[in-house]
């Protein structure tokens, strides 16, 4: 992933003000790679928010029959950070869902959706879960390849989106304590896309002391995984790319 492309989310996001703006420019970003059936939610004790590009007809029925009691997303992929695959082309890696979230998924691709990979925020638990089912009318193995390419970009993507909604919606910013020089570059070389040995050779340190200074990032930061530091160090504008 080169440089430019988080220069260009984040160009995407830079007039965005309020909930319904920076959630335009998420859907405008996701469908420019191809990604038209995206859906987000963000679940709390005093909280929900519920958003997608499902078509009107979708969501309507959706409500109406009750589909969350039966909605495969928030019984397993909620409770995982490790990226599921889902839509009917995925139907046959899901072997222990039953007979009515077969049924659901089979409904849901009535209306175009073919596949989609999950994105969670923050799984399931005590205080809810947030996160994003990136769905498409793409098949599986064209989703995939753009996956392949593009998966770091679309993972942050997914949780600066989330960070803007989430600010957004509040107005709280949240607290966070300086980063070191070392932390700030390490995040800069993460956003070029690089992994950890490529990242430890620019520096010319050792790979334990990357994973180490990633992990200082995401303490102070509040962050759960790289990708949600670097989606909050973006939105702090701690970084300068």
């Amino acid at each position: 992933m080169k440089a430019n492309a988080v220069e260009d989310l984040l160009t995407s996001f830079q007039s965005a003000k309020g909930p319904s703006a920076i959630w335009d420019s998420a859907a405008s970003f996701f469908g420019s790679y191809g990604f038209d059936r995206i859906i987000y939610l963000d679940v709390g004790p005093v909280h929900e928010r519920v958003m997608t590009t499902m078509p009107d007809s979708w969501t309507t029925h959706y409500t109406q029959c009750n589909h969350a009691r039966i909605d495969p997303f928030m019984r397993y992929c909620a409770e995982t950070l490790e990226p599921v695959g889902t839509g009917i082309d995925f139907l046959d890696d899901h072997t222990y869902l039953n007979s009515r979230e077969r049924g659901f998924i089979l409904e849901a691709a009535e209306t175009g959706f073919r596949a989609g990979m999950t994105c969670m925020i923050r799984v399931k638990g005590p205080l809810g879960a947030a996160g994003w089912n990136l769905g498409s009318t793409m098949p599986r193995d064209q989703l995939e390849v753009v996956f392949a390419e593009h998966g770091h970009l679309l993972r942050l993507a997914a949780h600066f989106s989330h960070e803007k909604l989430s600010r957004s919606a509040t107005g709280v910013e949240p607290a966070t304590r300086a980063l070191s020089v070392r932390e700030t570059e390490c995040l800069q070389w993460l956003a070029g896309g690089l992994r950890t040995k490529e990242i430890a050779d620019r520096m010319g340190i050792k790979p334990i002391t990357v994973e180490l200074h990633l992990r200082n990032a995401r303490g102070k930061l509040g962050a759960r995984t790289r990708e949600h530091a670097l989606a909050r160090a973006l939105a702090d504008g701690v970084l300068n790319l």
